[in-house]
């Protein structure tokens, strides 16, 4: 099972990086499996990610072989112990999401995500920022914790988005309307029509 999804992990880490949602050794993410974490090793590509570069955790974090896990594992973990209904994390540094994480107000109860789609409601959902935080830091996986309840994503300020899910195509699939729908805001010059208030609460499911 932890091989099938190390092999699971690298084809979708390689097809984020042929897509431009990372560069270089950027992004990191994660899978559970059982008590085990699998987290894409430090200073790995996407690109290039191999079974072999993909780290066994405890769910604290700690590794559990001779693979050093990314950094971010101090939150990833956080995640997991968190909200045990995710059984995926992906944490990238996708050029508009990061241009939104450069651009918005940090605000935890907040929305900084344009509802223009209807995947920005029923997909990604509201999505708070964490102001900046230094990365792979202690203080940055404990804001992260404190955040993560009742969301399936977050922007980390001046550093990229964070996305979760049952499974790593529901993360996945997440981040990817994310940049999306960031990606054309800026591609509108913030002018473009935004849902209102009805036609959110529509999708949602809460008209009254």
């Amino acid at each position: 099972m932890k091989e099938q999804l190390k092999e699971h992990i690298c084809r979708y880490a390689e097809s984020l990086y042929d897509r431009g949602y990372t560069v270089a050794t950027s992004g990191n993410l994660s899978v559970r499996c059982g008590d085990v974490l699998l987290v894409s090793g430090t200073n790995t590509s996407f690109g290039t990610l191999t079974p072999d570069q993909i780290a066994e955790c405890t769910l604290d974090g700690e590794p559990l072989t001779g693979v050093r896990p990314s950094k971010e594992v101090r939150f990833h973990s956080v995640i997991y112990r968190r909200r045990p209904d995710v059984g995926a994390v992906v944490h990238l540094h996708s050029p508009y999401a990061l241009a939104l994480a450069l651009m918005a107000e940090p605000t935890e109860t907040g929305n900084v995500l344009p509802t223009m789609l209807r995947e920005a409601v029923v997909r990604v959902g509201r999505l708070p920022m964490v102001e900046y935080v230094l990365p792979g830091s202690a203080r940055l996986a404990e804001r992260v914790g404190e955040v993560c309840e009742g969301v399936n994503a977050m922007l980390l300020q001046s550093h990229g988005q964070v996305t979760f899910g049952p499974d790593l195509a529901n993360a996945g699939a997440i981040a990817e309307e994310l940049e999306l729908c960031a990606r054309l805001w800026f591609l509108t010059g913030g002018r473009g029509r935004m849902l209102n208030a009805a036609e959110v609460a529509e999708l949602q499911g809460v008209v009254k």
